[in-house]
């Protein structure tokens, strides 16, 4: 039609838009809302995003905390990655929307964990798993198995795994249920089913340095990966990976002097990551940090120590890395996080009194789930 620009430069436009006004842009047609809603798009419009974000620097963190004050009311957030931490907004949770599930039904703050983020997208579980993207406000339960109906779930040990498959352009969750006999499922959003993994180590235990129990991986390449303590190989150290592409499972090795340190798995920008832990108990009470990075994936020669780092005061573990390699750290306790400038060789305490800081990860605006079938809107 005459005055309007060629479809290719107003796709253009809209890869710029953020999520909430290409939302609206699938109001203004039929063939808008198609291409938008089109995997294509999608996946374009992502790829737009994260580029422009590390050219501005301007990245997001999602936080986690609880108000211990008012009945441990959980919040999410984003923030602004700098040592000021800023908000940039609250985000409503869909758990008061979902009236059809025992779990969630006339709960407004039901106990659910953050598995991790990926995309914009926010994987939550426990008895109860949902695929979350708060920016469009869509989400997507996830189905009860065989596994699930016949266990009491209130008595299962669950641990879950969240990543990307770029190959095939599918985002998967790994559930592992135990209660003396251990199940491991992994689920497809592209399939909308979950698939019985049979091929496991016999030796999965993770370490359980996290107090909410929780099995801390990471996704790098393609898989997702979590350290382990193998009992039947000398207590050593190991990293168990899980090919999402594959679904399958094999292992890499860590670097000699951390086979039997206290560590935990982490993420360098696109690298592996690993960082010793060492907890001074003299006083005053001091913390020391090694982070060790896996140069090229997958060669167990390319481990190599980036920085090391002390906080003397009080007991801190790992919460998270920044984008430029800053430490985030917390107190044994969650409360008081605290930002380690590397580079300007300072620690900055953030947060706010009353509450505990349990979950902070990298995170993105997207408009993933946008051309979901089942996904649902609140």
């Amino acid at each position: 039609m005459a005055g309007y620009p060629p479809e290719e430069v107003v796709e253009q436009i809209l890869h710029c838009l953020p999520p909430k006004a290409i939302v609206k842009c699938t109001l203004v047609s039929k063939s808008w809302m198609s291409l938008i809603k089109s995997s294509d798009f999608i996946h374009a419009h992502l790829r737009h995003t994260v580029r422009t974000s590390h050219r501005t620097g301007h990245h997001l963190r999602l936080l986690r905390s609880v108000d211990v004050e008012h009945n441990h009311r959980a919040f999410f957030s984003l923030h602004f990655e700098s040592p000021d931490f800023c908000e940039y907004t609250q985000l409503e949770t869909p758990f008061r929307f979902i009236t059809n599930n025992e779990y969630c039904k006339g709960k407004t703050n039901p106990r659910i964990d953050v598995v991790a983020t990926c995309n914009g997208l926010v994987c939550l579980a426990d008895y109860l798993c949902l695929i979350w993207n708060p920016s469009i406000r869509k989400y997507v339960v996830l189905p009860r198995t065989t596994a699930t109906q016949k266990k009491d779930l209130t008595r299962v040990m669950k641990s879950f795994g969240f990543g990307y498959d770029s190959r095939n352009r599918d985002y998967k969750v790994l559930r592992i249920l135990s209660d003396g006999f251990r199940e491991f499922e992994v689920y497809s959003l592209a399939r909308g089913s979950w698939k019985r993994i049979g091929d496991v180590p016999k030796d999965f235990m993770p370490h359980y340095y996290s107090k909410n129990l929780e099995y801390r991986h990471v996704s790098v390449d393609n898989a997702l990966h979590w350290l382990v303590l193998r009992r039947q190989k000398n207590k050593d150290n190991a990293i168990v990976c899980f090919d999402l592409e594959g679904e399958t499972f094999t292992e890499m090795v860590v670097p000699d002097s951390l086979r039997r340190e206290l560590c935990y798995i982490s993420k360098y920008r696109e690298w592996l990551a690993l960082i010793r832990c060492k907890i001074i108990g003299q006083e005053p009470t001091s913390s020391g940090f090694f982070m060790w990075v896996m140069n090229d994936y997958g060669v167990a020669e390319s481990w190599t120590m980036l920085f090391s780092v002390r906080l003397i005061g009080f007991a801190y573990e790992p919460l998270s890395l920044t984008t430029n390699g800053e430490l985030v750290l917390k107190r044994d306790f969650g409360d008081e996080p605290v930002w380690v400038d590397l580079n300007k060789n300072y620690a900055k305490a953030f947060g706010t009194k009353g509450y505990k800081y349990y979950f902070l990860d990298c995170f993105v605006e997207s408009i993933v789930l946008l051309g979901q079938c089942d996904a649902i809107s609140y």
